[in-house]
């Protein structure tokens, strides 16, 4: 356990105290269990070449519309040239373009295509599917606690 982790354990909150864990042990869990989680769910598509900062990448530009380079590396937590250098890959396989920015051409837009988008929907789809089969899998009481935890899980993955 790192010195982080002993500290965040060292701290009860009430809820905690009465299960009997601390918040830092609930975080360690949840931590490891939806880093394994994400690496099971990126290996459902291992053939389509996308790393998960490509696919970050593309929701962010699907969610956000054109971004400059500036904007897409602040939504993604990275530096602009590593920003461009991802940029550059998606835009050799069709996946973004790039367009001069209306409001200043000295700067770049980046927006996703077409193929872009179908190719996130895609990825998106099998991924669900894949989640999907191991929900099913859940016995009932399971399949229920699930579900009764997903609006704290989603409340936990809010910005702050």
């Amino acid at each position: 356990m790192t010195a982080a982790t002993t500290t965040a354990s060292a701290t009860k909150s009430a809820a905690g105290d009465a299960l009997g864990v601390t918040s830092g042990e609930v975080a360690d869990r949840l931590r490891l269990t939806m880093g394994r989680l994400g690496r099971r769910l990126v290996h459902t598509h291992p053939d389509a070449g996308m790393t998960p900062s490509r696919l970050t990448a593309l929701g962010a530009l699907e969610a956000a519309g054109p971004l400059r380079i500036g904007g897409l590396a602040e939504i993604l937590g990275t530096s602009p040239p590593t920003t461009s250098r991802l940029v550059e890959v998606l835009y050799e396989r069709g996946l973004v373009t790039r367009t001069p920015d209306p409001d200043d051409h000295r700067a770049t837009r980046i927006a996703l295509t077409a193929e872009g988008a179908a190719l996130l929907h895609a990825l998106r789809r099998c991924t669900t599917d894949a989640l999907a089969r191991r929900i099913d899998d859940l016995t009932g009481d399971r399949r229920a606690a699930l579900v009764a935890a997903l609006p704290v899980l989603e409340q936990i993955a809010l910005p702050d």
